[in-house]
């Protein structure tokens, strides 16, 4: 006895089975396939790291002008995004240091190094970005007018003080830099010099110098000697003029008789010889005037 099927039931022939399945597989690798030449040709994950912002842009694929999406803050990426990428700007603080070689006040080389913290303003990034020359922001915008204000102030010192005014000197060029940034997304936290040296030149030139410097104020300590001494020299001969002239003034007959007395009777005294033997002297006076108001002479005969 022969069955017969059911109307409107048709079995699949054997085999069928096993090439439709080869079609859904051929359709997911040509899905994948496509997938993959569609996100080679703009698919993006754009990424910002930590301390970083992000300025994100489109860029059209053949046609058209670059545009400006969105500012991202780090650590953070924008997702699948189609032809969309980032320019990340570090906004941490960093040390730009200079080596600096300049002439100082008095024209002496001196070689130093300065070194300035430094940080662009938080939310800057597209300005940066548009107008500061993106990750090259430093040496476009910033290393020249820093190097400029750096040379001017220091320069206006001499060689050997700058070591003694570095602090002060730091202080002045970052005030000068802040008020020149102050419009800008440029921050100056901090600036300071160090590791000032002088050529062995510079070196030798100063100690001449203080050589030749205390010369002259040996030469200026001589001098002063020598005015106090030839003023003492003049007041002690004008005081020498005046007494004599005071003694001038006051000498009498009578006190030089007095003198002359209490000069003979010393030489009448007697007095003992080398041998240790007194022997007596006789004085004899006579006048030289007439008046007897003369000194006498002094006649002094052996003694006996």
């Amino acid at each position: 006895m022969v069955q017969v099927p059911p109307q409107g039931r048709r079995q699949a022939p054997p085999g069928d089975a096993m090439p439709r399945a080869l079609s859904f597989v051929g359709l997911a690798l040509v899905a994948v396939m496509a997938a993959a030449v569609v996100h080679g040709l703009g698919g993006t994950n754009a990424y910002t790291p930590a301390g970083s912002e992000g300025y994100v842009y489109h860029q059209p694929l053949a046609f058209g002008q670059r545009e400006f999406i969105e500012v991202q803050q780090g650590p953070i990426s924008t997702g699948w995004r189609w032809r969309q990428y980032v320019t990340n700007l570090d906004m941490r603080v960093a040390t730009y240091t200079e080596d600096m070689q300049i002439f100082s006040r008095d024209n002496l080389e001196v070689s130093f190094e300065v070194h300035a913290r430094i940080r662009l303003k938080p939310g800057t990034a597209r300005e940066v970005i548009e107008r500061f020359s993106g990750s090259d922001w430093y040496a476009t915008n910033v290393r020249r007018p820093y190097v400029t204000a750096t040379r001017e102030t220091v320069r206006q010192h001499e060689a050997f003080a700058i070591k003694d005014n570095s602090v002060a000197i730091g202080e002045a060029i970052l005030a000068r830099l802040r008020e020149e940034y102050a419009d800008k997304p440029f921050e100056f936290l901090s600036l300071s010099i160090g590791n000032i040296d002088y050529p062995d030149s510079v070196t030798e030139r100063v100690v001449a110098n203080l050589a030749a410097e205390q010369r002259r104020q040996r030469r200026e300590v001589e001098r002063q000697i020598a005015e106090a001494n030839a003023e003492i020299r003049e007041i002690r001969a004008r005081g020498e003029a005046e007494a004599q002239q005071i003694e001038q003034e006051t000498l009498t007959p009578l006190f030089v008789q007095h003198e002359a007395a209490e000069l003979y009777r010393v030489l009448a005294d007697e007095v003992d010889d080398d041998d240790g033997v007194a022997r007596a002297r006789v004085v004899v006076v006579m006048p030289t005037q007439t008046d007897r108001a003369g000194v006498p002479r002094i006649y002094q005969g052996g003694g006996r």
